[in-house]
């Protein structure tokens, strides 16, 4: 992993990537007059110019982690930053494009799009660039504790700004944001408030946030014939446990309406999205999200559980992998299973 000099507040420093990966594309699916390709490899030959806002050199770990095979940002934080997370997150991306339609958001926004927008825990890049894609005359600040090798970023788009950032820290914007986007960063805050009352001081009046979660540990996966002693079961209940012992909550409760209506936002809604898992549906478009999601869902149990379940000290990365194992056969065999995702709008009011 190629990793740049973080340099003081402000200043720019460049990750470079010496050589290139051949873009290899599994499925492709139209929507409404474009194609949506899941890119598992990406060209890497442009350097990204990356900035660090409100965090110090020493605030954000440059320098990866390497535990249990896999590659970790720091110290703290649970999901890994390697290339096969990389790859399962624009599956994601990928999946979310189909499940919306197209869509980036469910965030209503003007034909020539928001004037700022701040994606927060933006990975890789793919929802960032792709909104600096479909409308140039945003600005897009998309922020990380991490840096990934290669990916969206590398496209150097100059609308889209990528900042090294910790969204617990203060933040030190001086420009108010159109939209704040947030998604799939269960379990990377303790303080889920303290981070919404930040976008809301954030936010022009009048200005969005949408959060967007679908994360396993929050038991959102419906079987068909449920078993309550299947190996599911035991990694949701064993996640949920490391996630309160180790002050990083990982349920629903930063979803709800009353907590962001108590911080002043209006015009809250929560809605719930059924998608399929696995290649069981008859219907060509929910097939093919559904093997997108099976994928994305296979790759992430690992990802999610390695790092907080051996951090307790209860588990040992060999009974990890094997529940992991266990868990993917379930799925993996499973007809009609389905899994919910969560979709939180909210609006700061108008002065």
């Amino acid at each position: 992993m190629v990793q740049p000099d973080l340099v003081p507040h402000g200043e720019k420093v460049e990750d470079e990537h010496e050589g290139s990966d051949v873009v290899d594309s599994m499925w492709e699916y139209p929507l409404k007059n474009n194609y949506v390709g899941v890119n598992c490899r990406r060209t890497m030959t442009n350097a990204t110019t990356i900035t660090s806002r409100t965090s110090s050199p020493s605030d954000i770990a440059l320098q990866p982690i390497h535990e249990n095979g896999r590659r970790y940002c720091n110290e703290i934080y649970f999901m890994p930053n390697d290339e096969p997370e990389q790859t399962r997150l624009s599956i994601v991306h990928q999946a979310f494009l189909i499940l919306l339609d197209g869509e980036l958001t469910t965030v209503p926004l003007p034909p020539e799009g928001p004037g700022r927008v701040l994606d927060i825990g933006t990975g890789p890049g793919d929802w960032a660039v792709e909104m600096g894609q479909r409308y140039p005359n945003s600005e897009i600040i998309a922020t990380d504790i991490s840096v990934f090798d290669g990916g969206p970023a590398i496209i150097g788009l100059p609308s889209v700004h990528f900042q090294l950032d910790d969204a617990e820290d203060d933040w030190t914007y001086h420009t108010p944001f159109d939209l704040i986007h947030f998604r799939g960063l269960s379990g990377a805050f303790r303080d889920w408030r303290g981070v919404y009352e930040q976008a809301f001081k954030h936010l022009k009046p009048g200005g969005y946030i949408e959060v967007v979660e679908s994360d396993p540990a929050a038991d959102i996966v419906t079987w068909a014939n449920p078993n309550p002693d299947s190996y599911h079961d035991i990694y949701v209940s064993a996640m949920r446990n490391a996630a309160d012992s180790l002050g990083y909550p990982r349920s629903r409760e930063h979803l709800s309406r009353s907590l962001l209506t108590s911080i002043g936002f209006v015009d809250v809604t929560v809605q719930d999205m059924t998608v399929p898992v696995g290649a069981w549906p008859q219907d060509d478009r929910q097939r093919t999200l559904g093997k997108m999601v099976l994928i994305a869902c296979l790759e992430s149990l690992e990802a999610r559980s390695l790092r907080p379940l051996t951090a307790t000290g209860r588990w040992k990365k060999d009974d990890v992998q094997d529940l992991c194992e266990k868990v993917k056969q379930e799925l993996m065999t499973s007809e009609g299973l389905t899994m919910s995702v969560r979709f939180v709008t909210a609006r700061k009011p108008e002065i």
